[in-house]
């Protein structure tokens, strides 16, 4: 069935936490080396440039030639500029103003709002490119604040079509941050497979691993003990749910 680009999403490569630092991407990268990657939507997207390939086209004539010979000559990977509503906090646009500061290449994924039913993925095309921009188009008095960035793409794009859907895979083990003096928060990692949801579980090391008194399932827990803590988690998506995957103990301060 045809689609149309309603739900379109955009990603950047991101190397933290947090989504706002851009990753550096300089030699090529297959399928499986963009699966790995942790990736940061672009928020507030409006419009996607064209992409893809486009060879040129080299023309030689002979003294005796009647119809020119063509033949394709070196392929360009294109240059799609993406259209932002400009968002000063969104994660996504920060790590695009900051790949645009740069020379380097970094990873892009598309994807499209096309999955034939629940237990498919999307449409994914991925590549590679420098960024340049923001431009501003401004306007008048109720036009958006719009900011556009040109991707310079240099790889051959890569297109997974949709893909019957697999569990999710573990690939960056879940961590634990602190996030104020009793305050515990799980990091769940990098997965494959786009999971849509997670599940956690406190435990704490009392004579055994035994799950911490209160909330024990959610993201972030208060615990006011003295114990070892670990977080295990299960990543879920429309295929069912992961393996288990534990992170590394902490120790909370005294």
């Amino acid at each position: 069935m045809a689609n149309t680009n309603r739900g379109r999403k955009v990603y950047i490569a991101v190397t933290t936490p947090d989504g706002t630092t851009p990753l550096a991407c300089p030699t090529p990268l297959s399928k499986e080396d963009y699966e790995a990657l942790n990736w940061q939507q672009i928020g507030n997207v409006g419009s996607v440039g064209e992409s893809g390939m486009n060879e040129n086209i080299v023309s030689y004539d002979e003294l005796s030639t009647d119809v020119t010979q063509k033949q394709k000559g070196i392929a360009n990977a294109g240059d799609p500029v993406i259209e932002c509503a400009r968002n000063p906090t969104d994660k996504g646009q920060i790590a695009m103003r900051a790949a645009a500061a740069t020379r380097l290449v970094y990873a892009f994924k598309i994807e499209d709002a096309d999955a034939p039913n629940v237990g498919y993925t999307n449409t994914v095309y991925y590549n590679r490119g420098v960024v340049a921009g923001p431009t501003r188009p401004n306007g008048r008095n109720e036009d958006f604040i719009l900011e556009n960035f040109t991707l310079g793409l240099v790889q051959r794009e890569i297109v997974v079509d949709p893909e019957p859907q697999s569990v999710p895979e573990n690939i960056v083990p879940p961590s634990i941050v602190m996030t104020g003096a009793d305050k515990f928060m799980a990091i769940e990692g990098i997965w494959s497979n786009d999971p849509t949801s997670y599940e956690y579980e406190w435990e704490e090391d009392d004579s055994g691993w035994t799950a911490i008194t209160g909330d024990s399932t959610s993201k972030t827990v208060t615990y006011s003990g003295s114990n070892d803590l670990r977080v295990t988690v299960k990543a879920v998506n429309a295929a069912g749910d992961s393996d288990p995957e534990t992170s590394l103990v902490v120790t909370p301060p005294a």
